[in-house]
């Protein structure tokens, strides 16, 4: 039987348990909701800066009469579409490592596509991408690449905060999951 000092001494030490889990577990929370605050305005810079670049080359005739050239600007234009499918797609999980690895991928075929183009022979017409486009483009993409490193930034916090013992037994019983880091270079 215990005595009223040691129920005292139970109950002191099942609140300190309980407001240590409460702890971790607005931790990870507060961690994720910048994770996805951050991931929000990578899509939206991607989604309303850099895809509305290829709607205007779509809707202008083609500058060039280089048949490489025209090559080129077609397999970017198909990395673009597909990197519109990729971010544009809903998910239940954001941060999902899958959904993570995707947004790389089609970042790296639309970048691998871009430095193909930029970098075809000019001919006589002058370079393949028109200089106004390039520098718009440049500057989308730059400001893409900052805002990913702010996320890789805040995903490497909510990561630790998921596999460090003993946080990573409350963040598996919550269902919070390690995120990859988003690959935008």
């Amino acid at each position: 039987r215990l005595e009223m000092g040691q129920t005292l001494y139970v109950w002191l030490l099942c609140a300190c348990l309980l407001f240590w889990l409460m702890g971790v577990h607005n931790r990870l929370m507060r961690l994720r909701a910048r994770a996805l605050a951050i991931l929000s305005a990578l899509e939206k810079q991607v989604l309303s800066g850099i895809l509305p670049v290829q709607h205007r080359l779509v809707a202008s005739p083609a500058d060039t009469s280089n048949n490489a050239s025209d090559e080129y600007r077609a397999e970017w234009l198909k990395a673009l579409r597909l990197m519109e499918e990729v971010w544009a797609a809903p998910r239940r999980d954001r941060l999902d490592m899958d959904a993570q690895q995707q947004r790389t991928e089609s970042w790296a075929k639309l970048m691998t596509a871009w430095s193909a183009w930029v970098s075809a022979p000019p001919d006589l017409a002058g370079p393949c991408v028109p200089d106004s486009f390039r520098l718009e483009w440049e500057a989308s993409t730059a400001k893409a690449i900052v805002i990913s490193d702010a996320l890789n930034a805040i995903l490497k916090d909510y990561n630790e905060g998921v596999s460090e013992p003993p946080a990573c037994w409350v963040a598996h019983f919550f269902g919070f999951k390690v995120s990859a880091l988003i690959g935008i270079k």
